[in-house]
């Protein structure tokens, strides 16, 4: 199974709820990291996924964005917007977040949490650590951060990683990078249930820069010469770098690369509801927001790998 990791944006939020009936609900459960004290957007999206059969993991306790520095949990505001939204028929798995070994308030949520629950740890899994993860039915966690003896400890896990190589400045971009083979052999792992990632973002949350000298749209793929592999390419502006004006053209000049790469190389990408969003974008020569651009590659790369 596949495990999405999204921050609770607005337009991750949107490429998840425009993904409904294009993947297979028994095969994507997302992870929802809620960075906004208005719940309201993020209990909408909990009803949309759960009318359709996918009942994701939200973090109860975030910890980014405006639960910066927050140590209380979010699960009674929740429940109460899901309350007004179809009786609270939205469900979702409480899953408690521990930013490692050190993190005083994620682990006394796994000692003293009283519901069913699941976990989620960005860091290093210690010994002390893990006698406290055993009380969560599953565990998400990065396996290059933890010694392959204490993983055996627990029954079912999810293997993640921060795999998209995120340039400071778009005109660092090349033309290609290696993404993750996780896909393709999380299953060697005896106890791994199923695979996750942060899509064409970063673990970190950002609140989204201003506007770009350099436009560049990514398109994640599965190489079938390279043992099917995952491999991002990166489409950029040529124009005018030194100055931020024009963003509609440069998004028209990126997009003009990906349509005739793609246009090219058929067999390489999956014809995912992301994709025929960016044609309709250059057939129609709209410039919808870099926003909306995101949320494409995002649409896109979930796709992809929904029905690996």
């Amino acid at each position: 199974m596949y495990y999405p990791i999204l921050k609770g944006k607005q337009y991750e939020l949107a490429a998840l709820k425009e993904l409904i009936g294009h993947i297979p609900p028994n095969n994507v459960c997302p992870i929802l990291e809620p960075v906004k004290v208005n719940l309201s957007a993020i209990a909408t999206s909990i009803f949309s996924l759960s009318r359709y059969g996918i009942t994701p993991w939200v973090i109860i306790n975030p910890s980014q964005g405006d639960f910066s520095g927050a140590a209380s949990t979010i699960t009674t505001p929740l429940l109460s917007q899901l309350t007004t939204l179809g009786g609270g028929t939205g469900q979702f798995i409480p899953c408690i977040k521990v930013c490692g070994a050190t993190d005083v308030s994620g682990i006394n949520l796994l000692r003293t949490l009283q519901t069913p629950f699941v976990a989620y740890v960005e860091g290093e899994i210690t010994p002390i650590l893990a006698s406290y993860l055993i009380r969560a039915s599953i565990i998400a966690l990065d396996p290059d951060q933890t010694d392959h003896s204490i993983l055996r400890n627990f029954s079912s896990i999810v293997l993640f990683r921060d795999s998209f190589d995120k340039k400071t400045r778009n005109l660092d971009y090349g033309t290609e990078s290696y993404y993750s083979e996780l896909h393709t052999n999380y299953r060697l792992t005896p106890n791994a249930i199923g695979f996750g990632d942060y899509t064409i973002l970063g673990q970190r949350f950002s609140k989204g820069g201003g506007p770009a000298y350099v436009v560049t749209l990514h398109l994640s793929y599965l190489d079938q010469n390279r043992l099917s592999h995952m491999y991002v390419r990166h489409f950029s502006s040529h124009s005018d770098s030194t100055s931020q004006s024009d963003p509609g053209g440069k998004f028209r000049e990126a997009l003009s690369l990906l349509v005739l790469h793609v246009n090219s190389n058929s067999m390489d990408f999956i014809n995912t509801e992301g994709l025929q969003e960016f044609y309709k974008y250059h057939n129609s020569r709209h410039y919808p927001g870099l926003g909306i651009a995101k949320k494409c590659s995002i649409k896109h790369h979930i796709q992809t790998l929904s029905t690996w």
